[in-house]
């Protein structure tokens, strides 16, 4: 595959007729065009409106046949029953799949994206063009939607891609790599490879002139491209014109597109069309500890043992290859668990998680269980001759189970579940499914017994990977959230799996691009992800370990892993002053659950990213679009770390209306810039005004939590007043979506130096909610009424980010 090469229109043939008259579908009816070219077979094309502001396109032709009956159901939209497609393809209802909080009919209805005689889409809002279309391309079975390119547009998402924050004038390919095997050490190093993991191909649009925004999602299995407006480099922009332009290289042309006047209803449909990140058992949301070369209970027990007696609060121990039997899958070396399941049993009972790495090469060994049934079931991916295909992993020749295979995914789901109940594993981290082959040519893998071709199914290997993984252990653990995480994916991986964004260097370059990779990664379909901290290749030094932590104590996911040949880099080993600054911010992240759970909440019911830029709720301030060193989490959290090692302090931007500066312990205008310099200790955090914060009680030396006993940090000033909805659940169970769980909701106003508070229980299925407010002493409230009585308040402080606030409690009923 020729990553640094992306097809150009001008090898495609385009109708060279005026398009005619652009055609508006209306009530749902779709309308056709028909699209010609000399030697293949005509493409019928199809626009179909399905919800306001929501359209698919679709094309057909004898010329993609052939794949099309070859390649098994498996894109995202197939799987989801809450889609509109069901698995053999008919379309329901759209008003049943896009939440109700998602959409505006009143500021929808103008946006429109109609089908021109050429094959061609535009966005329309009103008669106002905001996006034109200049037809569908063809080349043999390769195929391109192409648009005129406005340079006044701002773009983002591209999910999984080292193309920056902003992606105008980029070009990439969408195709799945294991990225040490596939590019140069100096390219990894500096954080240049692409295409790496992942494959999202979701375009995020912004056009300043009608304020619309809107996204396309290819659905293309098969490899794809976009091109946004990129020049050809040394040979300049001129005489050259730049188009954006999106396509795939074999398949049938599949794009929705989603238009909306906001971008966080556009980004919450985008997750809603892939299906939404399912509520996370309480313990994925802390503290992990990896790292290749963790092998026996001897190891786990050691780690353990440390992080208690430390104090530090962690929930993860994460077992890579070396844990098995000669890096056979499904099994465990005896010698390194000699009592099996008593050690992780053991170490569950002490709190502690434990979270092995699945790989899906299975060693081509006649003796491996495994690897006779997969030959004798013929469940294995294989060559043109019909024998089973032989890459080069871990454990030496290693054969592949073949994923588009429904019979292969439930062989791979049973062997899941019988490996879980028999050790009591509590999740999995799937690897190498890229799929990384070594030194084998990709190209001589092939699927359905052989028929179908690696690029039809190369990038879905993960998602079929995830599928069954998934499938095992919700099999295993049927009342129990399962918990999985991936290092490659596809559209729709976050209905069955997260992410971690693989292997990364322990330097300045990748802890900085850390930062707009999550991000485009949260608003193109994958919400929980995040990257291995302080690095995983290398050695981190005391001073990177101090600045990734105290950058990356937010991200969706947090976990401390590294490679084998490098200095061990858990919290303690870099010295005590760094260890104190890292056991801070693991601190304050258990500190901070109550309200990261909040918005798993929310994420699982309307899609909403947990880690956002700022454009998200800020799209009028402009400044936001080039933002990429400052993100919020959630609606209240904004974060603007430092990622340099050597400078002291930064600027801040602080979108308008108010916010309570941590470090200064009081409310500051926004719609300013801060210049900071935060201690050894700190970091800039700001905390939206009016609001509430839910925390842990507390300073969190373990990683205890029940989110029945919280402390809600009020933060308002004179004049304001608000409602915060608060939910507590066992946090490990599925017996939330049966209602059992609890909720208050907290009326809050501040009148004349008194703070009124009133605190309505709307269900206690899950028991009673014992809480205190917390009242920064800088607010000056001279007194605090608690559901219609005044309660003295009592001196405490609240401990987080390395400060320690002074506050008045007042304890509820």
């Amino acid at each position: 595959m020729h990553y640094r090469k992306i097809d150009t229109p001008e090898n495609y043939v385009f109708s060279t007729s005026t398009p005619q008259e652009l055609q508006v579908p209306s009530g749902g009816e779709a309308v056709r065009t028909i699209v010609r070219s000399p030697r293949y077979p005509e493409v019928y094309v199809k626009l179909k409106k399905l919800g306001p502001a929501l359209y698919r396109y679709r094309g057909s032709s004898d010329r993609w046949k052939a794949e099309t009956e070859k390649l098994v159901a498996l894109t995202p939209f197939a799987q989801n029953e809450e889609t509109p497609e069901s698995a053999n393809g008919s379309e329901k209802d759209q008003s049943l799949f896009f939440s109700e909080k998602t959409a505006d009919g009143a500021e929808t209805e103008a946006l429109s994206c109609v089908l021109a005689s050429d094959g061609g889409l535009s966005l329309l809002s009103g008669e106002q063009v905001v996006l034109r279309g200049l037809g569908l391309g063809l080349n043999g079975k390769r195929w391109m939607l192409r648009f005129a390119y406005n340079e006044r547009h701002r773009y983002f998402g591209l999910g999984g891609k080292n193309l920056g924050f902003e992606v105008s004038g980029k070009r990439t390919l969408f195709w799945n790599t294991d990225l040490f095997a596939e590019f140069s050490w100096e390219e990894i190093e500096q954080s240049k490879a692409d295409p790496l993991y992942a494959s999202f191909p979701v375009l995020i649009g912004h056009d300043p002139d009608s304020g619309v925004w809107y996204a396309l999602v290819m659905d293309a299995p098969w490899p794809g491209f976009m091109n946004i407006g990129a020049t050809e480099g040394i040979f300049g922009a001129r005489p050259f014109t730049r188009y954006l332009y999106l396509g795939a290289h074999n398949g049938e042309p599949d794009v929705w597109i989603l238009m909306d006047r906001r971008p966080d209803r556009l980004v919450q449909g985008i997750q809603q069309l892939q299906g939404t990140f399912s509520l996370p058992p309480l313990w994925a949301l802390g503290h992990h500890q990896c790292r290749w070369g963790y092998r026996s209970a001897e190891d786990l027990e050691r780690i353990a043992a440390e992080y208690e007696k430390r104090g530090i609060p962690n929930d993860g121990l994460w077992l890579d290859i070396d844990y098995m039997d000669g890096f056979r899958v499904f099994t465990v070396e005896k010698t390194h668990f000699p009592r099996g399941a008593e050690h992780i049993r053991a170490l569950k009972e002490r709190g502690y998680q434990v979270v092995p790495i699945l790989d899906p090469g299975l060693r081509r060994d006649e003796a491996y269980g495994p690897y006779k049934e997969a030959v004798e079931r013929r469940l294995l991916c294989e060559t043109k001759e019909g024998i089973s295909y032989t890459g080069f992993v871990w454990p030496g020749y290693t054969v592949f189970p073949d994923f588009s295979l429904e019979k292969t995914r439930s062989w791979w789901a049973q062997k899941v579940t019988d490996f879980t109940k028999t050790y009591g594993f509590s999740g999995y981290w799937i690897d190498m499914n890229d799929p990384a082959t070594g030194s084998a040519p990709l190209e001589d893998m092939r699927f359905k017994q052989g028929k179908l071709k690696q690029e039809a199914f190369h990038n879905l290997y993960a998602l079929g990977m995830a599928i069954a993984t998934r499938q095992g252990l919700e099999a295993a653990y049927p009342e129990k959230r399962p918990f999985l995480i991936s290092r490659s994916a596809f559209l729709g991986m976050a209905r069955y799996s997260g992410m971690w964004t693989g292997d990364n260097v322990s330097n300045e370059t990748h802890l900085k691009a850390s930062i707009p990779f999550s991000l485009n990664l949260s608003v193109s379909g994958m919400p929980f992800q995040g990257p291995d901290v302080p690095g995983f290749a290398g050695n981190a030094s005391a001073a990177l370990m101090e600045t990734w932590y105290k950058a990356g104590f937010l991200f969706p996911f947090l976990r401390n892993h590294n490679v084998h040949s490098a200095q061990d880099q858990e919290p303690w080993t870099r010295g005590p002053a760094t260890e104190k600054v890292v056991a801070e911010y693991i601190r304050s992240r258990y500190k901070l659950i109550p309200y990261l759970y909040q918005l798993w909440i929310e994420q699982e019911e309307i899609g909403s990213p947990v880690m956002r830029p700022l454009w998200y709720q800020y799209p009028e301030e402009t400044w936001t679009f080039s933002c990429d060193d400052q993100f919020l989490i959630g609606p209240s959290l904004m974060h603007a770390p430092l990622t340099s090692l050597t400078e002291k302090g930064r600027i801040v931007r602080l979108p308008k209306g108010h916010w309570f500066d941590w470090n200064r312990g009081q409310v500051i205008a926004g719609g300013q810039e801060l210049e900071v310099q935060p201690g050894r200790m700190e970091t800039p955090l700001y905390i939206r005004c009016p609001g509430v914060l839910p925390l842990l009680p507390g300073q969190r030396t373990t990683n205890q939590k029940d989110l029945r006993m919280v402390d809600f940090l009020i933060l308002v000033q004179e004049g304001d007043t608000g409602v915060y909805r608060y939910r507590a659940d066992d946090g490990e169970t599925l017996e939330y979506r049966k209602g059992v769980y609890s909720e208050l909701e907290i009326h809050y106003t501040c009148a004349g130096g008194l703070l009124r508070l009133e605190v309505q229980t709307l269900r206690d299925a899950y028991g009673p909610v014992h809480y205190t407010f917390q009242i920064p002493s800088s607010l000056a409230c001279r007194g605090v009424v608690l559901n219609g009585k005044e309660v003295p308040p009592h001196r405490n402080r609240v401990s987080l980010v390395g400060k320690r606030l002074e506050c008045y409690g007042v304890r509820g009923e």
